[in-house]
């Protein structure tokens, strides 16, 4: 290994501990998915590298990234497109409201009642 590789690791490694450190995970129970500086895991979380860095490097307020974990997991199950990234939402684009996020959930349960429906039309069920 080179020394620039390894200065990558360290590097790396103490980006996720700082971010471990400053949200409450346990560092020696984080790993790196698919290898160093690509994906972590921590608790029941993931992030890129990309979005630690931005963490620390913005000194973002500690619960920004839950809000934006939760809102990008949210609109992530609508299926949605233009889902704001880690830095975007620091910047304050402009997201869904939760009144409008709650309207695209009770709507999807709809469309999965209704195809429901007509899966059982269709086998001769109802």
């Amino acid at each position: 290994m080179t020394q620039l590789e390894q200065n990558y690791i360290n590097a790396c490694n103490a980006y996720l501990k700082a971010f471990c450190e400053k949200h409450g995970y346990d560092f020696d129970d984080a790993t790196w998915i698919h290898g160093v500086g690509e994906i972590a895991e921590f608790s029941d979380y993931y992030a890129d590298m990309v979005t630690i860095k931005i963490d620390i490097d913005r000194e973002a307020k500690v619960d920004e990234f839950i809000k934006w974990y939760d809102y990008t997991l949210r609109l992530g199950m609508l299926d949605c497109t233009g889902i704001p990234n880690f830095e975007n939402w620091l910047r304050r684009c402009p997201i869904k409201s939760e009144e409008e996020i709650l309207k695209m959930e009770a709507t999807r349960r709809k469309i999965e009642d209704l195809e429901n429906e007509l899966k059982k039309m269709c086998d001769g069920t109802i």
